[in-house]
């Protein structure tokens, strides 16, 4: 018996050397992991001086797309011409209408003030050319794109040397 009390004390000094071993191990890994980490941290934050905060800084370039620089807006200004309303030409019995409201857009901002004061010649222009149109010449998107470029051309017109870019249709009601 006691041959056998020997080889159980033997194996139970070996299975705890076994298993102290292997926490050994763990708590060394844990430890080598903690430490390791709080280095990295520390080296990002900036505690290990000016190579931290260049790390940091190129960790911020890399997330950022490359971009080229933007060339500055090009100035535009607006300017809204008094609401339109018109009789259009009718071939039967039954007067139709057009109310519209424009907006001018001018590639020149010092130009708002010289367009403000020829309006009246511009709305003038504008009355003569829509009262000769009828309802049907302005339907569609075709008639749309026709009435844009007639607009702007007699704008153009009147207010010259002055220009206009575009015509900018806020509201077109055909009743």
């Amino acid at each position: 018996m006691a041959a056998s009390a020997q080889k159980a004390e033997e194996k139970a000094e070996a299975g705890t050397t076994k298993g102290g071993g292997l926490k050994l191990i763990v708590l060394v890994v844990g430890v080598v992991l903690l430490v390791a980490g709080g280095a990295v941290a520390a080296w990002f934050t900036g505690l290990f001086g000016k190579a931290g905060e260049a790390a940091t800084a190129q960790a911020e370039a890399d997330k950022k797309p490359a971009t080229d620089p933007v060339p500055p807006a090009p100035q535009v200004a607006f300017v809204d011409l008094p609401d339109i309303l018109v009789n259009l030409k009718s071939n039967g019995k039954r007067t139709r209408f057009l109310r519209l409201k424009v907006a001018l857009e001018v590639g020149d901002p010092r130009a708002v003030e010289p367009i403000k004061q020829l309006t009246p010649r511009i709305l003038d222009g504008f009355q003569l050319y829509l009262r000769a149109l009828t309802a049907e010449e302005i339907e569609g998107s075709q008639g749309m794109v026709t009435l844009k470029e007639e607009l702007l051309a007699r704008i153009n017109h009147a207010i010259a040397p002055a220009r206009v870019v575009d015509v900018l249709f806020k509201e077109i009601l055909v009743q």
